[in-house]
């Protein structure tokens, strides 16, 4: 892990210190940490998606093409199939 040296400007300074002050952390150190870590929390599904998206992406065009519908169709096939429930239609 590195150091990080950011400039906040004063005004965001001002609010960190009073941050730290009011809501019960030692340092800006801690209350920074704090909120790096619930913005990864925020962000982690989002990110994963991401790049669950984007391999797909990468990945290139199934040799087994078919219209939207015969994909839903399918797909529904393999799910009923799946949980042994008999479609009525």
């Amino acid at each position: 892990m590195g150091r990080k040296t950011v400039y906040f400007g004063e005004t965001l300074d001002r609010y960190i210190d009073f941050a730290v002050k009011q809501g019960g952390y030692k340092t800006e150190a801690e209350y920074l940490r704090y909120l790096v870590r619930k913005a990864e929390e925020r962000n982690r599904e989002f990110l994963l998606t991401k790049a669950a998206v984007q391999e797909g992406l990468e990945s290139g065009v199934s040799p087994k093409v078919g219209t939207a519908e015969e994909i839903v169709t399918l797909a529904k096939k393999r799910a009923l199939g799946k949980t042994g429930v008999k479609q009525h239609g």
